[in-house]
């Protein structure tokens, strides 16, 4: 088929799967584009609730070349021996005559190609070999291998201040510049690129107005719309610059020194002033299996879904209460094996490592649950020739020795935490020669809850107020295991 009669093809697909006439501008804003050693910062167009990007100052500036048809009304886009099509008004691009398609259509407004957030992320990702990385609801994409580490803010009214607690996955400056004449506070942060959990607090009080991250012109700040009533701002920090709280105080009160770290807005959980003297600094949560293995299935749910979900709660959970470095194995569904797994925390040094992951009971009135480590003395009298390193249980993987005690006390911990938290359900600690666990050379623990093969089980495990008991029992265990002697400082 030739090019031409290619794309007019693909024109008449997209016309009929999508009608598209007058796009109604909602909102513009620049949106960064961090690459691995430099960023892109572009233009944003929100038309009929998608975003837009302009898409030759993005390929221009990777340098991609390419060809714009008037005639044709197509963009041809190049890289190496690959080839992407893409037509005005089409929600159908063509890369390599394979034809991908986008939940919105490509634009061409005022001379400019637009394309959603879609078309680099499934586009461009697959023909340049740069994956980006895009979380909905936020304003910022990553590029290849860049790494942003997570920030979470935090606010909350104590009395005669309100308190913004900033957590950072590393240690930033942060600097503190006041505009008292239009009663707004920055908070400059020396690290780019970040990625908070949250850009927007929904919280406002007396002294408050807004709290936002934004790094629309690729410098990451905070910004704090206050009221007239705020006397002082006062910025400190712990945890080795990992952790910052500003404190607003109201006029007429005078109050010396900041208090200390409140109670947190989290199922039981407390800030906690004693974290210089914590072990646990580096945490690897293993979300189990991933990508075409799903392990455990029920209507409601599949495992691999389930054990991510949770990963990404208890990640938030730890950093807000530990003020851990907190990593995942996998943040996406993809698959990974047992050793790539363990790698994680291994090349990272971190100082424990959880595998989570639901159970699967051929009893359907089962609904037990298991903490469980590594099976003593696993190792001994093995012939790795003889086992296939597809196989859950491998042999001569001894890196967990060291720290099995340790292990088993953790497991011991939040077995603990765990049944007094989550009422009516039975924790076991148990053994077994675990694959995932065999290799990590830091305390580690899978942890297995429930049975997706009892649908009132299954139903309890999705159930978002109880993912928030479950995920607030297991941070709290690991608090209170960092805390003794067995933690490992690595």
């Amino acid at each position: 088929m030739s090019t031409k009669r290619m794309v007019l093809l693909m024109a008449a697909l997209g016309a009929a799967l999508f009608i598209f006439g007058g796009a109604s501008r909602a909102a513009d804003g620049n949106f960064p584009i961090y690459f691995e050693a430099s960023k892109l910062v572009v233009k944003a167009e929100t038309l009929n609730r998608t975003v837009y990007l302009p898409v030759r100052e993005i390929i221009e500036f990777m340098g991609l070349p390419y060809t714009d048809s008037l005639a044709l009304e197509t963009l041809t886009i190049r890289s190496g021996n690959s080839r992407l099509v893409v037509t005005k008004n089409s929600g159908l691009i063509s890369l390599n005559d394979q034809i991908i398609f986008l939940p919105s259509p490509i634009l061409r407004q005022n001379d400019r190609w637009l394309a959603p957030l879609d078309f680099l992320t499934q586009g461009l990702t697959r023909m340049t070999g740069t994956a980006f990385r895009y979380r909905s609801g936020t304003s910022r994409i990553f590029a290849g291998a860049v790494q942003a580490p997570e920030l979470v803010m935090i606010a909350q009214s104590l009395g005669p201040i309100t308190r913004l607690t900033i957590r950072c996955a590393v240690a930033v400056e942060v600097k503190l510049q006041r505009d008292d004449q239009n009663s707004r506070a920055i908070l400059a942060l020396d690290h780019a690129p970040l990625d908070p959990l949250r850009e927007r607090l929904d919280h406002k009080d007396r002294l408050v107005r807004s709290i936002s991250f934004d790094d629309a012109d690729g410098s990451p700040k905070i910004v704090i719309d206050h009221t007239n009533q705020v006397a002082d701002i006062r910025l400190s920090s712990t945890d080795g610059n990992r952790i910052f709280f500003v404190d607003l105080l109201r006029k007429g009160e005078t109050i010396p020194e900041a208090p200390a770290p409140a109670e947190t807005p989290t199922t039981s959980s407390k800030v906690d002033s004693t974290q210089t003297a914590r072990k646990v600094r580096v945490i690897v949560i293993d979300p189990g299996h991933g990508g075409m293995d799903t392990g455990a299935k029920n209507a409601m749910v599949l495992e691999k879904d389930l054990t991510l979900s949770l990963a990404r709660k208890l990640r938030s959970a730890l950093q807000i209460r530990l003020g851990a470095t907190v990593l995942l194995t996998r943040d996406s569904d993809v698959a990974m094996d047992n050793e790539a797994r363990s790698a994680v925390a291994n090349n990272n040094q971190a100082n424990l490592f959880v595998s989570l992951h639901a159970g699967y009971s051929a009893n359907k009135f089962d609904s037990s649950s298991s903490v469980y480590v590594m099976k003593e003395n696993f190792g001994e009298g093995f012939a790795p020739a003889t086992v296939s390193p597809d196989r859950l249980f491998l042999p001569w993987y001894l890196g967990y020795r060291l720290h099995r005690a340790a292990g088993a006390r953790a497991a011991k911990i939040l077995q603990d935490g765990l049944s007094k938290s989550i009422s009516g359900s039975h924790f076991a600690i148990r053994t077994a020669p675990l694959a995932v666990l065999s290799s990590a050379s830091m305390p580690s623990l899978l942890l297995e809850v429930g049975n997706l093969n009892n649908s009132e089980n299954a139903a309890t495990l999705i159930d978002f107020e109880f993912q928030n008991r479950l995920v607030g029992a297991i941070a709290d265990a690991i608090r209170i295991f960092s805390e003794t002697e067995q933690a490992s400082t690595n």
